[in-house]
């Protein structure tokens, strides 16, 4: 039987290969015939997942334990590690610039004969992901992307042909098939939104450039609901309401602890992290924020999204009138 390991850190990642694992694991279908060619496979795999720091938690919220990534600090240790389990295969995500897991894995995988295959998330930042601290390339064998606007970045890094499939974004598929629609929750006849955070603060610190933070949505969206101006995007949103805010798993602790002093008789303010992005998701009337990947998954559940970023920069450049 051939042995998959699929490893990853990042949410976002661990979503790909939660969706993965139920896809190679299940009955025959389309979908599961065009991977199995780009993965090599034959038969049904002997998949092991196996998640270091956030990524734990994503299994466990999909009803699946994987084995714990350990310490280690050198590529030796990795490779001992690895050896152990005697894999036909490596399946990961990718990380951002605040860890180099999967890169090490690619380098030390290739010394020892198993092939390796990247899952990505996400269409931004691309070329970030396969860049080492030096900027030094580091790819797998092969990547696969969710859709055809990421092709040209892959290949501006040397992959081509077999080396890059489109695998679509299993994740939002997944969860449509997993999670029926429910109708949202009321707090006291109060409306939910849910913001969901992203880590741009904790990149900004790493050294990288946004021209919009999360603290620029969440605060234009506390805006629109105080004044009402939330009108102009949204119809059926009347006060009061209940803002949720979700954190990122990447978001330092206590980053949003001002917020819930900002509620006033137009909005209630909460921060909860509590049950999984899916369940949070269809507790609500409406997903608000920048990029998180919430939004794309609001939209597949049927949930309403408002995208903050073009609000918040027509709010800060408004249109000359003549």
């Amino acid at each position: 039987m051939t042995r998959i390991l699929l490893i990853s850190r990042d949410p976002g990642a661990t979503n790909q290969l939660v969706a993965l694992r139920h896809i190679l694991t299940g009955a025959v279908c389309e979908r599961r015939k065009n991977l199995f060619d780009h993965l090599g496979l034959a038969v049904c795999p002997d998949i092991m997942p196996i998640a270091k720091d956030y990524a734990g938690d994503i299994w466990q919220q999909n009803g699946i334990t994987a084995r714990d990534w350990p310490n280690m600090s050198s590529e030796q240790a990795i490779g001992a590690y690895l050896a152990g389990f005697a894999a036909d295969q490596i399946i990961t995500g990718t990380c951002h610039v605040d860890d180099r897991t999967e890169q090490a894995i690619w380098r030390v995988a290739r010394r020892l004969g198993m092939a390796t295959t990247a899952f990505l998330d996400s269409v931004h930042n691309i070329e970030l992901r396969f860049r080492d601290d030096a900027g030094a390339v580091i790819l797998p064998d092969r990547v696969a992307l969710i859709d055809d606007s990421g092709v040209a970045a892959v290949r501006a890094l040397g992959l081509s042909g077999r080396m890059i499939f489109i695998s679509g974004n299993l994740y939002q598929s997944y969860i449509k098939t997993k999670k029926p629609r429910t109708p949202g929750h009321k707090w006291r006849g109060e409306s939910l939104i849910l913001f969901a955070s992203d880590y741009i603060r904790e990149m900004q610190a790493l050294g990288l450039f946004f021209e919009i933070t999360e603290f620029d949505c969440l605060d234009c969206l506390i805006d629109l609901l105080t004044s009402g101006d939330i009108s102009d995007y949204l119809t059926g949103f009347t006060p009061p309401c209940r803002l949720v805010i979700r954190p990122h798993p990447k978001d330092s602790a206590g980053k949003y602890r001002h917020y819930p002093a900002r509620s006033n008789e137009n909005i209630t303010i909460q921060i909860s992290n509590s049950g999984a992005a899916t369940e949070a998701i269809l507790s609500a009337q409406l997903v608000a924020g920048l990029e998180s990947s919430l939004i794309g998954e609001a939209r597949m559940l049927g949930v309403e999204v408002l995208e903050l970023g073009p609000i918040v920069k027509s709010r800060r450049d408004p249109p000359e009138t003549v």
